[in-house]
């Protein structure tokens, strides 16, 4: 699928922000999030922050490669997380429309070395962790559709015999496919795994293993935020089982 316009990821990525304000907001900063257990709410709100400016930092310079990447811990006060938050979107959205959303810059994605890059990551990035401090959240079918692209373009690219990391290396196969049928909105996307890697495209086809379900909660499932219902699979089941445990950020 083609991507949304910019100026809606920069809508995007304003609005999420306000909601996982309001999200944590509504917990205590040291509980556990049941989503990343090895963070507490305050862990997460600096996930997000430090996520925005990275990005940023990455556009403003113009970086033709890899950035450095230093974590910054969250204010001390809750009460100053909505400010922190909302400045450090603002600052993404704006880096963007000074330089342009086509504007090449490094990204961990060759084939979208754009600033453009940034900003959906970003908002997809925030959208799942609004969900891991609000789960009972919603969201508009066509951002969760882009959000299944863009983690499959993310996988795609990045897996293979010459990964990086070992999961990533391990993401590979002999012609097995797995099909996300989104039963809401008519959504298709058919994966292969293959000596060389993974490659999606938007089809239907036979299929090793189905999974299919509204288009959010396939979003949520690819992002291991929600179990697959086993009536909603049909198929090899623990061959999506694995496929699941190795598209992990």
């Amino acid at each position: 699928m083609d991507w949304l316009e910019p100026r809606r990821y920069a809508a995007e990525l304003e609005a999420e922000t306000d909601r996982l304000a309001g999200a944590v907001g509504r917990l205590s900063p040291a509980a556990v999030v049941p989503t990343c257990p090895e963070w507490t709410v305050r862990d997460l709100v600096a996930h997000v922050g430090t996520g925005h400016r990275y990005a940023t930092g990455v556009i403003e310079r113009a970086a033709t490669a890899p950035v450095p990447f230093e974590a910054l811990p969250a204010p001390e006060d809750p009460g100053d997380w909505p400010g922190w938050l909302a400045a450090g979107a603002r600052g993404l959205v704006e880096a963007v429309g000074k330089h342009g959303f086509d504007n090449p810059v490094w990204t961990f994605i060759p084939a979208h070395p754009i600033a453009g890059f940034w900003l959906r990551r970003m908002v997809h990035d925030e959208i799942i962790h609004r969900f891991d401090a609000d789960p009972a959240g919603d969201l508009a079918a066509d951002l969760a559709a882009d959000g299944i692209a863009d983690l499959l373009t993310v996988f795609a690219t990045m897996a293979g015999p010459a990964a990086r990391g070992p999961r990533l290396r391990e993401l590979t196969g002999a012609g097995e496919t797995l099909l996300l049928r989104a039963t809401d909105t008519g959504g298709r996307w058919l994966v292969t795994l293959h000596s060389g890697g993974m490659r999606w495209e938007e089809a239907e086809a036979p299929a090793d293993v189905v999974c299919q379900g509204p288009v959010l909660d396939l979003l949520l499932v690819l992002n291991r935020r929600r179990l697959p219902d086993d009536a909603r699979v049909h198929g090899d089941r623990p061959l999506l089982d694995h496929w699941l445990d190795l598209i992990r950020f």
